[in-house]
């Protein structure tokens, strides 16, 4: 257990507060909840989570969540007030923004603010340095976050931690066949569109693409799938539980999406043992083979890819060995949240 009270000076034991300001839930919130998760579990903090209600029941027994409408816009009075009377009224010593607006706020309320700051950027969509220059302490999820940054910034990609083995998807694959999987809400920036046709172009002989995932385009997707003829080797699954199952399970997992921060599939994917094709977003190119990453939207690209990866699942497995075993050591839950917290240290000793 890394005890905060024998590191740094500070009252104890130390108060820290996660903020975070989404509207959907995905990797950011995964990101949070594990970090409180490990904070809980290997510190002596107190953890506070500020963010919507919505979000309350993914927050483990332990976590003070304090409900708020987060909703509003950055520039509201009514909710930069609430906050810093949170901040105030709870003695945080350090709050962890995660996301652009949240780093917004705090840069509105930094005139009154006795806590220190560290802000986290998960994706592209906030590119510009202006809030962030505003901050000392900086994290990103992955260097292409910030490629355009002219700021210092700490890189810690996300990692997780994958549940025990179960055999919940035993009786849903079919074992005569190479198992191939796409873990991804089913929305437009998940690009499940762009792996069907990838697909329906790919040579993948008898393999079976295992869809996991539920969303709004559901049916737009699967009436594609229909028109492209891949009933008998496509299949919707829903939303999974067990995704970790899955990843075990699959000769391969395959990413398509626009636009992403990490993506936590790739750790996971990893973590599992699994080999990954996928579209060059995140930080995915820094942790799988080059030959087996294809540009956003490049549906030739990614059926020549899968073409590849099927064509010889042994060499793709001996491809992917070292990259497995770096992740077994850079992607965990334990490597990510150790990291986050020695910039925390850092914050509050003044570095």
């Amino acid at each position: 257990m890394i005890v905060s009270s024998d590191i740094v000076p500070v009252e104890s034991p130390l108060r820290i507060c996660h903020l975070f300001t989404s509207q959907e839930t995905g990797g950011l919130e995964k990101h949070v909840q594990e970090q409180c998760q490990w904070q809980l579990e290997s510190t002596d903090a107190e953890i506070f989570v500020i963010a919507h209600p919505r979000y309350r029941a993914m927050f483990p027994e332990g976590v003070r969540f304090l409900p708020m409408n987060t909703d509003r816009s950055r520039r509201n009075p009514v909710l930069n007030l609430a906050l810093l009377r949170q901040l105030r009224r709870y003695r945080i010593d350090l709050v962890h923004a995660h996301g652009g607006k949240p780093a917004h706020l705090l840069w509105n309320l930094r005139r009154f603010l006795r806590a220190r700051v560290v802000i986290t950027r998960h994706n592209r969509h906030h590119p510009k340095d202006k809030i962030a220059r505003h901050f000392e302490h900086r994290i990103a999820v992955s260097l292409k976050t910030v490629a355009n940054s002219s700021l210092d910034w700490t890189i810690i990609p996300n990692g997780t931690r994958l549940p025990s083995a179960g055999e919940h998807h035993c009786d849903q694959v079919d074992c005569n066949r190479a198992v191939v999987i796409s873990v991804a809400r089913l929305v437009p920036a998940k690009g499940v569109d762009v792996l069907l046709r990838a697909w329906c172009r790919a040579q993948v002989n008898s393999a079976v693409l295992y869809i996991l995932g539920d969303g709004p385009e559901r049916a737009a997707l699967e009436a594609l799938a229909a028109e492209l003829n891949l009933e008998e080797s496509v299949r919707f699954m829903g939303y999974q539980r067990q995704v970790a199952d899955w990843y075990r399970a699959a000769d391969l997992t395959v990413i398509a999406s626009r636009y992403e921060g990490g993506p936590y599939t790739v750790a996971e994917a990893l973590l599992a043992g699994c080999p990954v094709v996928s579209t060059d977003v995140g930080y995915v190119a820094e942790n799988i083979p080059a030959q087996y990453l294809v540009q956003i939207e490049d549906v030739p690209a990614l059926a020549v890819r899968l073409t590849a990866a099927l064509g010889d699942v042994e060499r793709l497995r001996g491809e992917f060995a070292p990259y497995i075993a770096r992740a077994r050591n850079r992607l965990t839950l334990e490597a990510m949240a150790g990291e986050t917290w020695k910039v925390y240290l850092r914050a509050l000793s003044g570095d």
